[in-house]
C-alpha cells in the first residue's frame, strides 16, 4: 500500500451533516455512524469530492501544518468518511440508487438492526411499562346519532366463511412439534405472493396481479422460505420464484437457530414449521414513484401481504405470526442481499397451534 501523502482517496458517499444539541455532525448513512465534526473538518471532506492524494489535499490548506493536516485525513480515512479509490468505485450509493430519496435513506439507516429486548431485560421492561400512565384504549365522540353495529348472526359464520376466519385469526406462539404438509406450505405460498393475473396498463405495458393490493401495481416485495418442518420438503432456505410459481433451494440445512437470531432472538419462533422472510426490491417501485413516500407504500405492500397470509393460515388450521423485529444485516448475510436494491422488510411464519384457534 503506497504511503498516506500518495493515495488517492475520495468522501465516502451517502455523508450527511447536520446539527444536534448545539454540535455539529456527520452521520455516515451507509454503516450507520454518527460522528461529531467542526466546519474545518467540512472543508477538508470537501476537498475530496474526486479522487485526490492526500498530500495534495494537505498542499491546498497553506493555513495549517502539513502533519496536521495528514493526521486529520488518517482519522477520516479510520472512521470510513474518506475511503480509497478503488472501494468508491465499488460501493453502491444508496441515495443514488434510491433516487436521493434522503428521508428514506434516513430512515431506513436508522431503523437497522436495532438490539431487542431480551431474557430479563424484557421482564425489566414490562415493569416500567406497567408504572407508566397507559393512553386511552378507545376514542369517542358524543354524537346524538348513533347507529349499532351488531355482532354478525351466525349463519354468516359458517365453516370455511371469510368472517369465520377474521373470527379466529391470532397471532400464534405456542406450537405443536408437528409437521406441516407440502401442499398447505405452497398453497399459503402462492395464495399469498402468487401471481393471480395480469392488468394492461396501455403505454406502461402489464403489470401482475396479486392476491393483495400493490401501490402501483408495482409488487416490490419476494419471499423467501426457511423451512424445516414441512413434510415432502427438504429442511433449507428456498426463494419463490413468481414468474414460475416454484419455491428453488438455495441451500440446504435445518435453519431453526438461523430463524431465531433473524427475529432477534424470539426463540419461539423455531417451534413452528417455517419462517418467510419479506424482501423489497426498492428499484420497482422507485421506477414509477421517486417522492419520499415510495418508502411508505414499500412496508404497507409488507403488511397487506402478511394479513393476506394469516388469513390463509387460520382457513388451513395453522398458526400464523408475524413479526417486524428483524435483525437486518444478519439477514442480509445469511440470504446474499446487498442491502439496497433488496433489504428485509417483515418476517410471517405459521405452524400447528398447539391450542386449537377458537
Amino acid at each position: 500500500m503506497p504511503p498516506l501523502a500518495k493515495r488517492r482517496l475520495v468522501r465516502a458517499p451517502d455523508l450527511l451533516i447536520c446539527w444536534k444539541r448545539g454540535q455539529l455532525f456527520i452521520e455516515q448513512l451507509q454503516e450507520g455512524q454518527s460522528i461529531r465534526s467542526s466546519p474545518a473538518v467540512i472543508e477538508l471532506l470537501n476537498l475530496f469530492t474526486r479522487p485526490r492524494e492526500a498530500g495534495e489535499a494537505a498542499r491546498r490548506c497553506p493555513g495549517y501544518e502539513r502533519s496536521s493536516v495528514l493526521n486529520a485525513i488518517t482519522d477520516l480515512a479510520r472512521l470510513r468518511l474518506l475511503i480509497s479509490e478503488g472501494e468508491a468505485e465499488r460501493r453502491t450509493s444508496r441515495l443514488t440508487a434510491w433516487r436521493r430519496n434522503l428521508a428514506s435513506v434516513y430512515y431506513h439507516v436508522a431503523a437497522r438492526d436495532i438490539p431487542f429486548l431480551r431474557g430479563r431485560q424484557v421482564d425489566r421492561w414490562e415493569k416500567r411499562l406497567a408504572s407508566k400512565r397507559r393512553p386511552a384504549r378507545f376514542k369517542r365522540y358524543h354524537s346524538p346519532i348513533r347507529i349499532s353495529v351488531p355482532k354478525p348472526r351466525s349463519v354468516y359464520l359458517e365453516t370455511g366463511t371469510l368472517l369465520k376466519v377474521l373470527k379466529q385469526r391470532r397471532t400464534v406462539r405456542e406450537f405443536r412439534r408437528e409437521a406441516i404438509k407440502i401442499e398447505e406450505l405452497t398453497l399459503l405460498i402462492r395464495g399469498t405472493w402468487g401471481q393471480t393475473g395480469w392488468l394492461d396498463a396501455e403505454s406502461l405495458g402489464r403489470f401482475i396481479v396479486k392476491s393483495s393490493p400493490s401501490a402501483g401495481a408495482l409488487h416490490p416485495i419476494e419471499c423467501y422460505v426457511l423451512a424445516w418442518s414441512v413434510r415432502g420438503l427438504s429442511p433449507g432456505l428456498y426463494h419463490y420464484d413468481v414468474s414460475s410459481s416454484e419455491l428453488r433451494r438455495l441451500r440446504s440445512g435445518d435453519f431453526r437457530t438461523a430463524a431465531i437470531e433473524a427475529a432477534s432472538g424470539q426463540r419461539w419462533v423455531a417451534n413452528g414449521a417455517f419462517l418467510c422472510v419479506m424482501t423489497a426490491v426498492f428499484e420497482r417501485t422507485l421506477w414509477k414513484y421517486e417522492l419520499e413516500n415510495a418508502y411508505r407504500v414499500v412496508w404497507l405492500d409488507a403488511g397487506h401481504l402478511a394479513q393476506t397470509f394469516c388469513l390463509l393460515a387460520t382457513s388451513l388450521g395453522l398458526g400464523p405470526f408475524t413479526t417486524a423485529a428483524i435483525q437486518d444485516s444478519y439477514i442480509e448475510k445469511l440470504i446474499g442481499l446487498d442491502g439496497i436494491k433488496e433489504f428485509p422488510v417483515y418476517l410471517c411464519g405459521a405452524g400447528v397451534p398447539a391450542k386449537k384457534l377458537l
